[in-house]
């Protein structure tokens, strides 16, 4: 586990998707994850909140569900993130 929000955003959400387990996934590097469309993932809507509560519970935020529903990548979900870790 690491403190860096990119490195452990990029480990829960392999996890959540099980993105390791397809070809596709498993040739992605992190830096594919975080550039990626996260609707390229086909993630259904208990995905998403599985991901977005381990997160939420790893980094120990409250992440806004509109402002969630806005990021279209996972760099812009660890940026959400990091601004909420600097409201705590």
């Amino acid at each position: 586990m690491t403190d860096d929000p990119a490195l452990e955003c990029v480990r829960i959400f392999r996890e959540v998707t099980g993105l390791d387990d397809t070809p596709r996934g498993a040739a992605m590097t992190g830096k594919d994850i975080l550039a990626a469309p996260i609707e390229s993932f086909d993630m259904d809507s208990l995905d998403t909140m599985e991901f977005v509560m381990a997160v939420e519970d790893r980094f120990e935020v409250e992440l806004d569900e509109a402002a969630v529903n806005r990021c279209a990548t996972l760099t812009d979900f660890i940026a959400l993130v990091s601004q909420s870790q600097l409201r705590v």
